[in-house]
């Protein structure tokens, strides 16, 4: 039996990055993870009374108990199947990837409150997981290349708000062999939020 343990990094992404299928239960599935992003984003703007805080406690003590039953190793799971930034995570804001080639990628998000820094403001480590997520998904390219950050700099320009469109913008700006140095930006209307640049290397065979 194959594990997780077998895999080498173009194995594990053939793997997660094949979609989920349009099944009765993928789709539960689906709308189980955007009620959980709901409930992240209503948990960090209530102040819940001492009550409330027992019986959320307790509920979400019994439903990690029922999933645990129901873990499988890396390559086998639901979560994060699909394109990058897709509905199928929660860990970061979902990326509408509108145009992607070998060159340029495009793609809009609206950042909910979970991922606030402060005063209304989305936090600069999410700023940096849209680009690395974004520019990772250009650095693929048509050919389906598997790639890992090599570094990532990202230049923080204005406030990214929480609650409106964002538009990103990544360029590949060179490329060597297995290398590809790409540029993005992040802009609200005609505001520059913020600029990253990055280098990712494609993996060899065998690699983790």
């Amino acid at each position: 039996m194959t594990t997780s343990q077998d895999m080498d990094a173009i194995d594990m992404a053939t793997q997660r990055h094949r979609p989920l299928e349009d099944t009765p239960e993928s789709r539960a599935y689906l709308k189980m993870l955007r009620e959980v992003a709901a409930f992240q984003d209503t948990l960090v703007q209530a102040n819940p009374t001492p009550e409330q805080v027992a019986s959320v406690t307790d509920s979400v003590a019994k439903m990690r108990a029922k999933l645990q039953t129901q873990i499988v190793a890396e390559h086998q799971r639901w979560y994060g199947r699909g394109e990058v930034g897709s509905q199928a995570q929660v860990l970061m804001p979902q990326l509408s990837i509108e145009h992607v080639d070998d060159t340029e990628l495009r793609a809009t998000t609206v950042v909910g409150e979970y991922f606030t820094g402060i005063n209304g403001a989305v936090h600069g480590g999410v700023v940096s997981v849209l680009f690395d997520t974004a520019m990772g998904r250009l650095a693929k390219g048509t050919a389906e290349r598997v790639c890992r950050t090599a570094y990532l700099t990202t230049q923080y320009r204005h406030i990214t708000p929480v609650g409106q469109r964002l538009d990103l913008l990544a360029t590949v700006t060179a490329a060597e062999g297995r290398k590809r140095f790409i540029a993005a930006e992040l802009w609200h209307e005609d505001q520059l939020c913020a600029e990253a640049d990055a280098l990712f290397v494609e993996v060899r065979p065998g690699a983790q």
